[in-house]
């Protein structure tokens, strides 16, 4: 693709996500400035005064997203947008949530949390106990008082002018904790939802305070899992399903030496370790709801990376290994090209004019592959079907300990396996067998399987449904460019729709550290394309440099292309229909065998309503035995024209073919001229089988026997003329080896004796009914089963009434 154009479809793609962008963005954290290090830092100096031994707890970071508010404002995105600068509302959105495990001890309950909001305030912090901890029983009426003064003490954000609602006991054998709850006014949106501040007391001591939020009509709130169990599943059950077909084909395909391992091995372990640095950064966060009976929080965090290490990180590398394998073996057959600039960076040598056009190309159709992501969601938002949400990659990078730098890890985790599986494998695989319309669909939908949602668009279900356009989008520039440059274009849409909703909600430090992971790898990316530009050095293959396994395709498509070759060859030699003479019925039959024979009729028209009758096969296979038969039939139409006894076209043909065929190839071959009026047939043979004569009647079956060496070999003995008298109603069968030799289960062929049955059976019938019951009686003794060589068969059929009740038959 010329960088004009992709740049023109890449400013294209760029004002589209800035027209709808917008669109998407409702649920961002909108004026975020406090970066994650620094939340964590106000969080632990607030667990130390609450006396939270911070210093040998267990601490996990999480984005905590407010699911009930959430929930309730997902449809109306305008007052979504309104209440991230309502004083009540507005700082329950959402914040960093620091919390404090025991070491040693089961994870629940934890030793406290701590909440900071988007600029770094407070917006809860608490102190927990273990049931077994001893302390005071003291009654509603003793605590009230403190947990007034508590409440008024100072300002809290998303709850002001708090006022008493209720105080609610928990009776535990060695004390009793209380929940104070103070409702917190507000008039708005949404309506459905009461909001109050929480102050707690474990025996007689203040513990901390939060932010709660209920239904006002007291129903239960119920998270919608759903969604996410289904997509996690389907995911699942994609991935291994894939890995069991690639398995299949990659062992057939290594079992005939048309893999390679080492490209495939490269990949295995490159995706395999930027899995498993996005574990290791989002370890802490990813284990922090998850449980597993008595074991601390070190030990449950560790548990689950180790889970997802080896369910989901292990079969997706050795995904896109197999998928590499597999999807470079048959894409070496026809889109070799389309590797090259793959093949180089792999080489370790990105600094070339191939590379740098197709890192250009991939970074300027980035936006176009961004756009198109988005592109399948607008209807579903305009209808109210799609809502918008935070998005995986913006949770993910508000969670993890690398803070924006994960959006590159995953984007290029992402990138990776969409751009081999879904795209090389599916693309080269149906594209093989011409259907490259399906290869499309299959890209689409292992696409939206194997990709992070760069869409921040839930519900989940309809974010992987719908989650095809960017995986369209990179196939076609596949089509267009490349393997490279569909693989960046993934990686640039990925982190343009990861971070580009983070930086329009962004302020201070955090907005500094999303467009730095933002610009800097793409900064990269552009100036390994300009310094591989200005070297003009384009990768060029030459056979000795390919891998083994390539140089074993390539002779593999050699031949395919001879056989393609010899059997258009073959096609062009041999009649394309039946002719229609008078007087003479003729039923003939040719199949090839997996490989190009060299079996060969013809019916050539001659003076006074003669008819002359060809039948060869050429020793051998492939474009060689297509090339001498061509040679033979072309003296065959000039020796005919001139004179066609058949001693002087036999040996006109022998001497062709003694001059012009490799040594030791032989051709047997059978001429005769027929006359229908008389039924008189004068003909000669070069080694060839002897032809048969069916009498009329149910008579006898006589060959017609002529030895004589093939053609091609020196001669010691000249042609010899025969004469056969065929008299109306007479069949004359001219057959090849193939069928003679046709092998049963057993190795046992088919012979001449069978043959001669068939015909005995059969002696009563016409041309055509005789061809059907000879090849009828050939496929019941094979089976089926594909002839190793060509099976040829010619009936005719003398005699103008015998004709005209063959046609009317």
């Amino acid at each position: 693709m010329k960088a004009t154009r992709a740049l023109a479809l890449g400013v294209l793609g760029a004002l589209f996500i800035a027209l709808v962008l917008p669109r998407f963005e409702a649920a961002q954290p909108r004026g975020l400035s406090v970066t994650r290090p620094r939340a964590v830092g106000i969080a632990d100096a607030e667990a130390r005064r609450l006396g939270i031994p911070v210093d040998r707890a267990f601490r996990t970071e999480t984005w905590e997203e407010n699911p009930l508010l959430e929930q309730e404002l997902s449809r109306d995105t305008a007052a979504r947008r309104r209440l991230t600068t309502d004083a009540v509302v507005g700082p329950r959105l959402g914040g960093f949530r620091v919390t404090y495990f025991r070491p040693g001890l089961e994870k629940f309950p934890e030793f406290g949390y701590v909440v900071v909001g988007l600029r770094g305030e407070i917006l809860g912090a608490r102190l927990r106990a273990r049931a077994e901890e001893k302390g005071a029983q003291p009654a509603i009426e003793d605590l009230r008082p403190a947990a007034d003064r508590f409440a008024a003490s100072r300002s809290f954000p998303g709850a002001p002018r708090p006022a008493f609602d209720s105080a609610r006991p928990n009776v535990l054998r060695e004390r009793t904790d209380h929940t104070f709850r103070y409702r917190v006014p507000h008039a708005g949106p949404p309506e459905t939802v009461s909001f109050f501040l929480n102050v707690y007391f474990v025996g007689d001591r203040l513990t901390g305070w939060d932010l709660y939020e209920e239904y006002s009509d007291g129903r239960a709130f119920r998270y919608e899992l759903g969604g996410s169990i289904v997509t996690t599943l389907l995911r699942f059950v994609s991935v291994f399903g894939l890995l069991f077909l690639l398995l299949g084909i990659f062992l057939k395909k290594y079992h005939a030496g048309e893999v390679g391992v080492g490209t495939g091995a490269w990949l295995f372990g490159g995706q395999l370790l930027l899995l498993l640095l996005v574990d290791v950064a989002l370890y802490r966060a990813q284990g922090y709801g998850v449980g597993f009976g008595g074991t601390d929080a070190f030990q449950t965090a560790a548990a689950q990376a180790a889970f997802r290490f080896l369910f989901f990180d292990v079969p997706l590398a050795t995904l896109v290994f197999l998928s590499w394998s597999v999807g470079e073996s048959y894409a070496r057959e026809r889109w070799g090209d389309r590797l090259a600039s793959f093949d180089a960076l792999l080489r370790r040598d990105p600094f070339n004019a191939t590379v740098g056009g197709s890192l250009l190309t991939g970074l300027l159709l980035s936006p176009a592959v961004a756009a198109s992501a988005l592109v399948p969601f607008l209807p579903s938002i305009a209808l109210g079907k799609a809502v918008p949400v935070l998005g995986d990659l913006s949770s993910l990078v508000l969670s993890s300990e690398v803070g924006p730098a994960t959006a590159v890890l995953v984007a290029l985790g992402s990138a990776i396996p969409v751009a081999v599986v879904a795209i090389l494998f599916a693309l080269s695989a149906f594209h093989r067998r011409r259907f490259l319309l399906l290869g499309f669909v299959a890209s689409a939908v292992i696409g939206s399987v194997l990709a992070i949602g760069p869409a921040p668009v839930g519900p989940e279900v309809l974010r992987f449904l719908l989650g095809f356009g960017a995986p369209l989008a990179a196939a076609a520039v596949f089509i267009a460019s490349d393997l490279l440059a569909s693989a960046v274009s993934l990686f640039g849409a990925t982190l343009l729709l990861g971070l580009l909703p983070l930086l329009r909600s962004f302020e201070g430090p955090a907005l500094h550290g999303a467009a730095a992971a933002l610009l800097v790898p793409l900064l990269v990316l552009l100036l390994l394309a300009v310094a591989g530009l200005v070297t003009r050095r384009t990768v060029e293959y030459r056979y000795e440099d390919l891998a083994p396994h390539v140089k074993r395709i390539v002779e593999r498509e050699r031949v395919k292309a001879e056989i393609d070759a010899a059997n258009r060859i073959q096609a062009a030699l041999l009649p394309p229909s039946d002719p229609k003479l008078p007087g003479v019925v003729v039923a003939s039959h040719y199949r090839a065998a997996t490989e190009i024979g060299g079996d060969y009729f013809d019916f050539i028209p001659l003076s006074e309503g003669r008819l002359g009758l060809a039948f060869g096969d050429v020793s051998g296979h492939g474009l060689t035995s297509g090339i001498v038969m061509a040679m033979a039939k072309s003296a065959l139409l000039v020796q005919t024209g001139h004179d066609p006894s058949p001693v002087r076209v036999m040996e006109v043909l022998n001497d062709t073919v003694r001059k012009t065929a490799p040594k030791r190839m032989l051709m047997t071959f059978f001429f005769g001229v027929l006359d229908p009026p008389t039924g008189t047939l004068r003909y000669c043979s070069a080694g060839h089988l002897d032809p048969y004569v069916v009498r009329a009647g149910g008579g006898a079956v006589e060959p017609l026997s002529a030895w004589g060496f093939p053609l091609g070999v020196k001669r010691r003995e000249p042609f010899v003329e025969h004469v056969a008298q065929l008299h109306p109603g007479d069949r004359l069968v001219l057959y090849s080896d193939g069928l003679i030799e046709a092998l049963d289960d057993d190795g046992e062929p088919f012979g001449f004796t069978r043959f001669e049955d068939v015909l005995r059976d059969a002696a009563r019938d016409g041309a055509g009914e005789i061809r059907h019951s000879l090849l009828a009686a050939v496929k019941r003794f094979t089976r089926n089963r594909p002839p190793e060589d060509d099976q040829t068969l010619v009936v005719l059929s003398l005699g103008a009434g015998q004709a005209a009740g063959e046609a009317a038959a």
